[in-house]
């Protein structure tokens, strides 16, 4: 079972990952990949055998480069529809 997690904060050792459903979740930040920051996309691979259980996390370079443009193109369309001036009410 292959899943993704975004990384949405690192704080004082717990990250909060958002799954491909957008759940949020806490896991402890020792469990990332060294040097995942804020906005890395992480592919979490899970491996079952014998009744035990192992996960692979990896960075998803390329998944994160991805996540990145996508938002950087949604703000430019939200910026461009501002044309600035007085707001009437």
């Amino acid at each position: 079972m292959n899943r993704t997690w975004t990384v949405d904060s690192i704080e004082e050792g717990i990250a909060s990952v958002q799954d491909e459903e957008g759940r949020m979740t806490h896991v402890p930040a020792w469990l990332l990949p060294d040097g995942t920051r804020e906005g890395d996309v992480v592919a979490v691979d899970r491996k079952e055998s014998r009744g035990s259980v192992t996960l692979r996390l990896r960075i998803d370079r390329a998944a994160t480069r991805a996540a990145l443009d996508s938002s950087r193109q949604q703000l430019a369309r939200l910026k461009g529809g501002d044309g600035g001036g007085d707001i009437e009410l």
